[in-house]
């Protein structure tokens, strides 16, 4: 199951160009492609603050933006991740029980011959 992706610390300005800073922010883990096509269609953004106009490097969000938004431009990014890891978690729900259910099962067999064992052992 894929790991929970989190923000690392503060976003990072990296250049500036006019009143536009650059800016960075680390992540914990470099996003799969699933979460990164979840994280891209976000349930809430603005034209100001969209993930389209940001970019995924590596372990990082780079997106330019002027100091006065940069606040906004982080609410957002924390609803985006936390929204991306729920999505994520949700469509990998059926394939963790299905496997919840096999080792159930694998554990039941293996009690079952345990069980069957011990009654033929004085024979």
């Amino acid at each position: 199951m894929a790991e929970e992706i989190k923000r690392m610390g503060p976003p990072k300005a990296t250049d500036l160009k006019g009143e536009e800073f650059t800016w960075s922010i680390q992540l914990s883990a470099a996003p799969s492609r699933e979460w990164s096509k979840l994280f891209s269609e976000p349930a809430e953004s603005t034209v100001l603050c969209h993930p389209r106009r940001l970019g995924m490097m590596h372990q990082a969000l780079v997106f330019k933006s002027d100091e006065s938004h940069l606040s906004t431009w982080i609410q957002y990014v924390d609803k985006w991740i936390a929204g991306a890891n729920r999505s994520l978690l949700e469509m990998e729900e059926p394939e963790r029980q299905k496997k919840a259910k096999a080792l159930a099962e694998e554990e039941e067999r293996q009690r079952r011959i345990r069980e069957v064992n011990e009654k033929a052992k004085n024979l």
